[in-house]
């Protein structure tokens, strides 16, 4: 309701109901409106009632207008307004469309409104009709340019839907790009060649117009003050006299935006003379300076902040400055990196990194320093990140805890290099609910290489992420390392790299690298070899809180001659996870199946942060 206080005359209520459709006159004019909500009831669905003819399960068709309620949730949680019932309608229409299914109706209907329960019963009636499906494709093309000989076999037999349509187009019209066609025009119009038992054949033609052909005479830049043009140049997949394709433009502004020295890339393009055109980019420049607050917590590390200073495009180059500090109730880190993106225009990265280390391990406290030189070519096609990296660093140990046979283990100068290779396919790094990821570590350090001491060190790993049915998903992560010295004493293998499993993300019934192994009296060896399997059945409850079932299985050695495994640790669990923009907040408690003597029954933990 409105209370108007028009300007002449007197005061006026308006009401409006669910479909707004109250007129005001034209010539209305007031001082001041007063609006007063009245929320009524909530709505639900208390049925939704679906009749026709259709292929598909009930369930699959209730998809498109509600949700299964998950456990903490009552069937008020499928909510109901007219817009989402007829807006569910035309999503389904759409999806029976792209089956193939080219003359399906749905009609939606709220069939009985109870106001005292805010309840609906609705109804759906779907009509499916005949699948159509392609038959032949003609292509004509008027006007010059090439002519392709286009693969149309890839669509013929398929369900014929829009989509189809829509990716035989864009294949032609990439053709044409690709020899300087930017005003291509690509029509369709479907026949109807036969008609059987449920399914109808179709043919597709296609008009081509390929326009006038266009080459790039000239390339300027617009707002790029700081920023070098060899640098913006360097970017470009595109130069001066090829073909105009508005293909390698986009991959231009893609790689321009990229550099993280730019707000906004936009271009305009201009007819010079004839087949001639110029190419314009308009720049929005970043602010120089960029800080980052860091924020986390571990069950072991406890409170965790920090800050991260970034100077962007050094010398107009695109060159970054960033100075890392993170402090927690265990640690102290501090770290100062240069990179420079696409080295002398090749698609890699280096950067160079002087870092600093103190942290208080559970049988030592170690301290780190030293230099990371890093090279790492990117593999946008493919997927893969590849990162090689040289280090030179200082390793060295204080109030050393360790068995009797690491104590002459804990200083050591290491020069190594690093090969990181992994891929990431999770639809989300901080929540994941599908895909998986792959990783994998190789460090190699030799004397030659500027340390003391020769040792190889592998890890790989992988975690995997799926859903079982509504609001059910299992996760598993498996990882296995190994180290050894085959050019050199297995002795002198600095302490601090061997592996220390345990913790919030290793195997939870341990606080961190309580679950590597001990001599007979108890005291911390670290492990040569490990290999752990997590396995995870997450429940959502709501939303956003879900409950955890976890296995979680380890196996050590404290040797390389018992590679993989002479010992083992299994420990079970529950948990409570509640999903943030910051990824899950995790209380969990694991309890251990097979404990050692002086270990923990079970351990529990809070952290910020998805385990693997």
């Amino acid at each position: 309701i409105a209370m108007i206080e028009p300007v002449r005359g007197e005061a006026l209520s308006i009401a409006w109901d669910r479909n707004f459709d109250v007129f005001l006159p034209r010539d209305l004019e007031a001082s001041s409106v007063a609006f007063q909500l009245e929320r009524g009831p909530r709505y639900y669905y208390r049925s939704l009632k679906i009749e026709g003819s259709f292929d598909f399960d009930e369930e699959t068709v209730s998809a498109f207008f509600y949700s299964k309620p998950l456990i903490l949730q009552n069937e008020r949680s499928r909510l109901f307004t007219h817009a989402l019932l007829s807006g569910g309608g035309r999503q389904l229409a759409a999806h029976l469309k792209s089956l193939g299914y080219q003359e399906a109706q749905v009609k939606t209907d709220a069939l009985e409104i109870y106001p005292h329960l805010g309840a609906v019963d609705a109804r759906v009636t779907i009509e499916s009709g005949s699948r159509h499906v392609l038959k032949e494709v003609a292509i004509q093309v008027e006007g010059p340019g090439p002519r392709f000989d286009f693969d149309r076999t890839r669509f013929v037999g398929k369900p014929y839907s829009r989509f189809v349509s829509q990716d035989i187009a864009r294949e032609l019209r990439n053709l044409y790009f690709t020899e300087g066609y930017p005003n291509v025009e690509i029509n369709s119009n479907t026949q109807a060649l036969s008609e059987g038992v449920g399914t109808k054949a179709v043919g597709l033609r296609f008009e081509v117009k390929t326009g006038e052909q266009a080459r790039l005479a000239r390339i300027e830049y617009r707002g790029s003050e700081k920023t070098k043009a060899s640098l913006i140049r360097s970017r470009l997949t595109i130069a001066e006299g090829d073909p105009l394709n508005p293909i390698q433009l986009d991959r231009s502004r893609l790689r321009l935006s990229r550099l993280g020295v730019f707000d906004r890339v936009d271009y305009e393009i201009a007819r010079i003379d004839g087949i001639d055109h110029a190419l314009q980019f308009d720049l929005v420049e970043r602010s120089s300076w960029n800080v980052d607050t860091i924020l986390g917590w571990g069950s072991y590390e406890q409170l965790r902040g920090g800050l991260t200073v970034e100077k962007l495009n050094l010398f107009g180059r695109g060159h970054r400055a960033r100075v890392k500090t993170v402090l927690s109730m265990k640690s102290l880190l501090g770290e100062l990196r240069y990179s420079v993106p696409e080295i002398f225009g090749t698609p890699a990265n280096v950067s160079a990194k002087v870092f600093g280390l103190e942290r208080e391990e559970i049988a030592f406290d170690r301290r780190d320093f030293g230099i990371d030189i890093g090279l790492a070519p990117t593999f946008d096609r493919l997927g893969w990140e590849v990162d090689t990296v040289y280090s030179l660093k200082k390793l060295e140990l204080e109030e050393n805890e360790l068995a009797d046979e690491l104590e002459q283990q804990s200083d050591a100068r290491v020069g190594s290099v690093e090969i990181r290779i992994g891929r990431d396919r999770r639809d989300s790094a901080l929540n994941p609910k599908r895909g998986y990821r792959i990783f994998s570590r190789i460090e190699l350090a030799n004397e030659s290489l500027g340390g003391e001491v020769d040792f190889q060190s592998i890890d790989l790993g992988a975690s995997f992420h799926g859903e079982v049915s509504r609001g059910l998903h299992w996760h598993m992560g498996v990882s296995h390392g190994a180290i050894g010295a085959l050019w050199g004493s297995e002795s002198a293998i600095p302490a601090s790299v061997l592996f220390f499993p345990g913790g919030e993300n290793s195997i939870r019934g341990y606080q961190r690298s309580e679950a590597a192994p001990k001599d007979e009296e108890g005291r911390f060896i670290g492990a040569r070899s490990y290999a752990l399997l997590n396995l995870e059945l997450e429940q959502a409850l709501s939303e956003s809180l879900s409950i955890v079932a976890f296995i979680d299985a380890l196996g050590t050695a404290s040797r390389i001659e018992e590679y993989p495994f002479d010992d083992h640790l299994i420990s079970a669990g529950l948990g409570l996870r509640l999903r943030t923009f910051m990824g899950p907040v995790r209380f969990e408690y694991g309890r251990n199946s097979n404990p050692r003597r002086s270990d923990p029954s079970g351990t529990f933990h809070f952290a910020l942060g998805y385990p693997f």
